[in-house]
Parts: structure tokens; sequence; C-alpha cells
């Protein structure tokens, strides 16, 4: 077995599907007469071979692709349907989300946190789910320096409750024909059938509101975990602050005691 020596990956070591070096991969990552099906494959080893990041070789990991990630996730326009692009996405948020989140990931938690967010708003559902496991995973390890990133988060959740309505209705829109003019008289077939797409609407929209109820579950347990040990290190803080508060008391009527005996000695 070789081992790993300034970047470069041996086969029978961690991340040895990277036949080459981290540069030379980094370089083929963001070449821009690369064409799609080429940068997926490039990508792919990346991600095969992620079990380099458990290694002393994490920094340099970073240092070799983390821009390249964020350059691709930001050029690459999200897909609506599956191809060569949004593997490519796919999988480079599975690498994100498969990063270690100990203190060598910590300089680049805030870019990681803002890309995701903004993924957040436009990606597909598929791509969306990673974002937000990243952005779990990112505040439950990182909470204190991201107190801050929280509410704009809880912000987002609701636009999403808000936003439910005008969902449903662009998912589910009434077919024409279905809705007769004012004054019209109305058959039994059009209210029959106008019934009908109503009871479909309603179901329709019942089940996105359970899908949506169903995703936010892990949301709203994540949060509460993070918002209960908030609060027990505040609680730790107010105590800490308290017995300091005390010990300074005792100070203050050790010198006095202290003053006392010297003026009794003179």
């Amino acid at each position: 077995r070789e081992s790993v020596v300034a970047g470069e990956l041996r086969c029978g070591e961690p991340g040895g599907m990277l036949a080459g070096s981290f540069e030379s991969h980094a370089s083929r990552l963001v070449d821009p007469n690369l064409s799609l099906e080429a940068r997926l494959q490039v990508v792919t080893e990346i991600r095969d071979s992620i079990e380099i990041v458990h290694t002393s070789e994490f920094a340099n990991f970073l240092k070799q692709f983390f821009l390249g990630f964020v350059k691709l996730l930001n050029e690459i326009p999200p897909q609506l349907v599956d191809g060569p692009a949004q593997k490519i996405r796919n999988t480079l948020l599975e690498i994100l989300n498969r990063l270690p989140n100990n203190e060598v990931l910590r300089p680049h938690v805030g870019q990681v946190l803002q890309l995701c967010m903004s993924l957040l708003d436009k990606d597909n559902e598929e791509n969306a789910v990673l974002c937000l496991r990243i952005i779990f995973d990112l505040h439950k390890n990182f909470f204190p320096s991201l107190e801050r990133e929280v509410q704009p988060f809880l912000d987002f959740v609701r636009s999403i409750y808000v936003s439910l309505p005008t969902t449903v209705a662009r998912v589910f829109p009434e077919p024409p024909g279905l809705k007769p003019e004012a004054g019209a008289p109305v058959s039994v077939e059009v209210a029959v059938a106008a019934q009908a797409q109503a009871n479909a609407q309603l179901q329709g929209a019942q089940a996105v509101a359970a899908q949506a109820a169903q995703a936010m579950q892990p949301v709203q347990v994540q949060f509460a975990a993070i918002t209960a040990s908030q609060k027990a290190k505040q609680a730790d803080v107010a105590q800490a602050q308290a017995a300091c508060a005390r010990a300074q008391a005792a100070v203050g009527e050790m010198q006095k005691a202290v003053a006392t005996a010297g003026q009794q000695i003179a």
C-alpha cells in the first residue's frame, strides 16, 4: 500500500479513486471547455472518494475543491428534469452533505449555509432536501456562531406555509369550461363535473398539506432542540454570572474584615 503524499492519492488508500492529484481534478472540475458528461465523471470520482475527508487530507481537499463546488452550484442553473446537469448539482450537494462538521470545515460554514439557503428558494425537491440536511447539520454543530442565521431560515419555513394556498392553486388549476359565465344556466353535467373537480382539488391540497407538514416535522424537532440547547447555555451563563457576583461579594466582605482587623490592631 502506498500512502497519501502531498495531495497525491494512491490506490489502496482512502480517496484512491482519484487517480491523480487534487490539483488536476480541481482544474478539470471547473474547466470551461469540459462537457457536462465529462464534468459529471469528475464530480462522481470525487464523490466516490469522499472517505479522504476523514483523513488528515481534509483541509487540502477543501482548499482544492470547495470554491469549485460553490462555483458550479452557482453557475449551473437548477434543473426540473433529470440529466447530466441535475446529476452534477445533486452529487455536489451530496458531497457537501457528507463533509465532517469539524473545526477544519468551520471557516467555510458561513458560505455553505448561505449557498444552501439560496438554493432552497429555487432548486428542485431532491436537491432542496439535501440542502435542508446540510442546514440542519450546520446549525446542530456550529450553532453559537450561526445564531443570527436561524431567523432567516425560520422566515423561509413560514413563507412555505403562507404560500401553500397559492402553490395548490398553481398545481391544481381549474380547467376551462367548468366555471360558467355569470347568469348562464348550469347543466347537471357541468355541476357534477365541477363538484368532481373541486373534490379532486381538495384531495390534492390535503395531500400537499400533509407532505408539507411531514417535511416540516424534522425542522420543528431540530430547532426545538437548538432552542432548548440555547436556553440551557443561557441558564449556565446566568448561573456562572450569579456565582461570580457571589464571589465578588465575598471578596468585598473579606476586604472589609481585613480593614477592620487592621484598624483594631492599630
